[in-house]
């Protein structure tokens, strides 16, 4: 590695696509963020890969439109063989239409054609996190059999810097605004470090995972919000994330611990879902409104699992994904379905937060079809302290 720099190792990810140009490009963006990335041009061959692999995938990211099988018929074939493993598919023409095939054929998102290298890094990590409880654990019990040698010595690094990160770890936050008062209605606590190699939150989380201590960075957010919450000013909520798998850490669910104490005020925003048994995740928030806490389901509109959380944990709050709102004025199709999902969010008495809104465009798109708590670079980017709303 040029410098004796020594990268991420974040997993492994199978890139499906019959465009070799497609195949390199992804696997050189995705082998520059630390993944181990494997190839083939069709979706027969990624099932003949995925069947013989010696190690697990922890994402496959395939093209729809493919001779032969093609990516809806190789998300189900994929299922047969590894029901849980996460499959991301990229298009060209994504459409209502296709959406409800990928639901129905087990996708847990899907990424629009053309798209910047952060865009897909981000797509990726994301899928590759929502995969659920029994198969994170099953990776960190093949990493610890695994270790030796130099896998030991990529080990020890990530150990370091993420200690590091985690000595290094503050929080910012961004104001979420009730444009029908004008006033800041919560501010979201976002995770931040100054370790150089995992300032990126994605890297950190996916880092977290790879060394089973997501109870402990999530243990450090919790305390960090509480020590924070002392200068949050009054009568304003905050919304702090939670991973899936810290429903598993009974220190989440403690009185006396330093987050408990502010639960009345707390919006717990639940992420990485899917994967998750409906039965416990129900029963484990139950126990966290028992506390106080109100809850969040996050990203609607990123991937398909939300839409059944919405029935499993019932949230108070939906957090439409960025992804949604971004040229929403210029969208009558975005229209309908956000004005859809506010108005079911409505009857169910929750209520919508458009996450990403950085125009006036898309802030009166927003208002237009029914969501007032907006969040977004308009109003404010994420900050040290508590910012003040500019727009």
């Amino acid at each position: 590695m040029a410098g004796g720099e020594r990268k991420l190792h974040l997993g492994r990810v199978l890139v499906v696509d019959d465009d070799p140009a497609m195949r390199r490009t992804c696997g050189r963006v995705l082998a520059l963020e630390g993944w181990g990335v494997v190839e083939a041009d069709s979706g027969g061959a990624a099932l003949e890969t995925i069947a013989t692999a010696k190690a697990m995938f922890d994402c496959v990211l395939s093209d729809v439109n493919m001779p032969g099988l093609d990516g809806f018929a190789l998300v189900a074939k994929v299922r047969e063989i590894d029901d849980d493993i996460p499959v991301l598919l990229m298009t060209g023409d994504p459409s209502l239409d296709g959406a409800v095939k990928a639901i129905e054929s087990g996708a847990v998102s899907y990424i629009t054609k053309p798209f910047a290298s952060e865009a897909l890094a981000a797509a990726v990590a994301r899928a590759a996190r929502r995969h659920g409880v029994a198969r994170m654990r099953r990776r960190a019990d093949s990493y610890a059999r695994a270790l030796g040698g130099a896998d030991a010595a990529d080990r020890v690094d990530l150990e370091r810097r993420f200690a590091n990160a985690l000595e290094r770890l503050w929080m910012a936050f961004q104001p979420i605004v009730d444009v029908a008062t004008g006033r800041v209605f919560a501010y979201e606590a976002l995770v931040r470090t100054d370790e150089d190699s995992l300032r990126r939150p994605d890297l950190l989380i996916a880092t977290a995972e790879r060394l089973d201590r997501i109870h402990q960075l999530g243990r450090t957010i919790r305390a960090a919000v509480a020590r924070a919450a002392a200068d949050a000013p009054d009568g304003v909520e905050l919304f702090v994330n939670v991973h899936g798998l810290e429903l598993g850490d009974e220190e989440l669910y403690e009185p006396n611990a330093a987050l408990s104490r502010l639960a009345p005020r707390v919006v717990l925003e639940i992420t990485e879902r899917v994967g998750l048994d409906p039965a416990i995740g129900t029963a484990r928030v139950g126990m966290l409104r028992k506390l106080g806490y109100r809850i969040a389901v996050d990203d609607l509109g990123a991937g398909y699992a939300a839409l059944g959380a919405l029935a499993h944990l019932e949230p108070e709050i939906v957090k439409l994904d960025m992804s949604l709102v971004r040229d929403l004025d210029r969208s009558a199709t975005k229209r309908r379905v956000v004005a859809a999902i506010a108005t079911l969010c409505r009857e169910l008495g929750g209520r919508v937060v458009a996450e990403g809104v950085e125009t006036p465009g898309e802030r009166d798109a927003c208002i237009g079809a029914g969501v007032e708590l907006l969040q977004g670079y308009l109003f404010a980017r994420p900050a040290r302290g508590f910012p003040s709303v500019t727009s």
